[in-house]
């Protein structure tokens, strides 16, 4: 069985487990030649791309499923996730790992009752109510932008990283920033789990050695922690101490009693336990009764 083969039997587990991995995803523009398309893919996989996006706004999707199956092969070759965007049709003709959405786009849920289980379901968030909304759906990972004014995006207001710092807060998927980005750790300090770039790469004169600093950046910076609340993955920034996680719940600290790895936390305590990677958290309202 071949190399490409092999990867298409990648289980839904193992695929959202190296989306929860990744740290740099490469968007296509839409200036570059449609034939030039497969050589920046691989030059951006080899820099370290660990998903790329097929998004051309200016060709029907009908005329992209030869380019779509090649860069496919290309990513899978290359060890890297593979996505278009906007077309399930496109993504089912191609079989690609997933699609990404914007708001206007289909519906999460009809995509995801036409793809299947397996396929990842990205969406864009744009404020904390979408973001918060997204929570609902049956997707993989939400992206937050645009961080900053880009010509990608050019009826898009920028919304700064207070917003992947608002979309981390609420989220139990992966967060992606996206917009204006030419540098790897400033959002994945302020919560994004991966960084997503179009013209950082598509536009360099050396797409590879382009990606291979982003996606360093990105792995070397501080990331926030997952852990599981109350039997759903959350996210928590570094340093965070249980009593500031509380707060941030808006859970009082009266008539609560906290759980961590399966140990109570004292009260004096709740001010100085750090939330730690990977930490199980179960917090507990209680009623006193006479």
């Amino acid at each position: 069985m071949g190399e490409l083969d092999t990867a298409l039997e990648l289980g839904s587990e193992q695929l959202r487990n190296r989306l929860r991995a990744s740290r740099l995803y490469v968007v296509t523009d839409d200036v570059s030649l449609l034939d030039s398309l497969p050589g920046l893919v691989q030059a951006a996989v080899a820099g370290g791309a660990d998903l790329v996006q097929l998004r051309r706004k200016r060709e029907p999707w009908t005329e992209l499923v030869d380019l779509a199956r090649s860069l496919q092969e290309i990513c899978r070759r290359g060890g890297a996730l593979f996505l278009v965007n906007d077309h399930v049709d496109l993504a089912l003709a191609a079989r690609t790992d997933g699609v990404h959405l914007g708001q206007g786009d289909t519906a999460v849920q009809e995509a995801r009752e036409r793809l299947g289980e397996r396929p990842l379901i990205g969406l864009s968030t744009h404020d904390s109510e979408q973001a918060l909304q997204a929570q609902l759906l049956p997707l993989d990972y939400i992206a937050a932008g645009p961080v900053r004014a880009t010509p990608t995006k050019p009826e898009g207001v920028a919304v700064g990283f207070q917003q992947v710092t608002a979309a981390a807060q609420v989220t139990r998927v992966p967060v992606v920033a996206i917009g204006g980005l030419d540098e790897g750790a400033s959002a994945i300090e302020a919560g994004a789990d991966m960084v997503a770039v179009v013209r950082a790469v598509c536009a360099a004169p050396d797409p590879r050695l382009a990606a291979q600093r982003l996606r360093r950046e990105a792995q070397a910076a501080t990331s926030w922690r997952w852990i599981r609340l109350n039997g759903e993955p959350r996210k928590s920034p570094p340093g965070e101490t249980v009593l500031e996680l509380l707060a941030r719940l808006g859970v009082g600290r009266s008539g609560v009693a906290v759980e961590v790895d399966g140990r109570i936390v004292p009260g004096e305590q709740l001010g100085t336990d750090v939330v730690r990677e990977g930490a199980v958290v179960e917090v507990v309202h209680f009623v006193g009764g006479g």
